[in-house]
């Protein structure tokens, strides 16, 4: 039997790098985020990467932030030992804290063949699909930014996309304090902000949310075959020359 190879190797599929990378930093999951820009964009170890973790807490600010979504008085922010800081993604003012999963997804669109929209609206759905595992019904709405379920907003969705490999992601609401929450960002706005925890009214685990996750949005951008690590070498660089 004459094998097309050609054929084969289009056929074939490509396998993403999960990394579940604990209670991080938002810098230090940006600086790895950076090197996983790198090795996707060169096409070579890496073919596709999915960073989640939780973060301690922090304000990152995106481009489509206004100064409404955060207090007048930076004093207060001090107060609460947050720090702030701004990011190369669309969407608004986040509050990063425990409860909140972070999702970082590092793919380059062209070997998807998902166009900036479409890898968009892909993030959405994925987490849509994460919300009904948890027996949680969200949907889409005109923003681009958000998934949404009946008391608020359970999802904030921030992308980057650069010379074609995108970074950033989704950071979804399961168990973090939403009194902190509504005070920052879409709070500010006058907007709801829900979690899982509130929209089922008892306990999520995150375990169980965090696996449904990586399989949804794997499986949205084109990577149903993956493999899961633990943490990630460079991490360790990062973290002592952070202290």
């Amino acid at each position: 039997m004459t094998v097309d190879w050609d054929e084969f190797s289009i056929r074939t599929p490509t396998t993403a790098e999960v990394r579940l990378l604990g209670r991080t930093d938002v810098l230090s999951v940006l600086a790895l985020q950076k090197l996983m820009v790198h090795e996707v964009r060169q096409q070579g170890r890496v073919n596709a990467a999915v960073l989640i973790c939780e973060h301690p807490p922090m304000v990152t600010i995106g481009t489509d932030s206004s100064l409404l979504e955060l207090p007048t008085d930076r004093r207060e922010l001090e107060s609460r030992l947050l720090d702030t800081h701004r990011v190369k993604r669309d969407g608004h003012a986040i509050l990063h804290q425990p409860g909140q999963l972070a999702a970082y997804v590092v793919v380059a669109l062209e070997e998807c063949g998902l166009t900036e929209s479409e890898y968009r609206r892909g993030l959405q759905h994925a987490v849509i699909r994460t919300c009904e595992d948890s027996n949680v019904k969200a949907h889409r709405t005109d923003d681009r930014c958000g998934v949404f379920a009946r008391h608020g907003l359970v999802c904030e969705i921030g992308v980057q996309v650069d010379r074609g490999v995108t970074s950033f992601g989704a950071f979804l609401n399961v168990s973090c304090r939403l009194d902190e929450a509504r005070s920052l960002g879409r709070g500010l706005l006058g907007q709801k902000i829900s979690s899982l925890n509130a929209e089922r009214v008892r306990h999520s685990f995150m375990t169980q949310v965090r696996a449904s996750l990586i399989q949804n949005l794997c499986e949205q951008v084109g990577y149903p075959e993956y493999h899961i690590h633990t943490g990630h070498p460079f991490l360790k660089r990062i973290r002592k020359a952070y202290s």
